[in-house]
């Protein structure tokens, strides 16, 4: 885990999404009947899909960045300090707001309420990485 993962978590989470849509645009579906595995063997309809070979490298792309959230999911999540935690979580993590701006620093301040600065939110939150990471 590395401050430059913190730093792409947002970008990941949007090429996730990309990915994810270019999967189900290229899926091939279908259906089939069957029976029931058990008794009464009732025909039914089941629904099939896959990904053709060619598009295969866009799941493995998919896997590569839920390990690298997961990393960084894991790692914000296991801070124990509630304060220190919910300002990477704002910084870093949390989608950005509708105004299209990443959160500053004051604003994270003004969040916890406590007199503190978003100098000081910032520095408190380098200080953990760089002691955690």
């Amino acid at each position: 885990m590395t401050k430059e993962q913190l730093k792409r978590y947002r970008e990941w989470k949007l090429e996730l999404d990309e990915i994810n849509d270019e999967i189900n645009e290229k899926c091939i579906k279908g259906s089939v009947q069957g029976s029931m595995k058990d008794y009464p063997y009732i025909l039914q309809n089941h629904k099939i899909g896959g990904v053709a070979d060619a598009d295969y490298g866009l799941l493995e792309r998919k896997a590569e960045i839920k390990a690298q959230l997961k990393t960084v999911d894991d790692f914000v999540n296991g801070i124990k300090d509630f304060k220190i935690r919910k300002a990477i979580k704002m910084y870093y993590v949390e989608p950005i707001d509708e105004s299209g701006e990443k959160i500053k620093w004051e604003r994270i301040a003004d969040f916890f309420n406590d007199g503190t600065t978003g100098e000081s939110w910032r520095k408190k939150t380098d200080r953990y990485i760089k002691n955690n990471l």
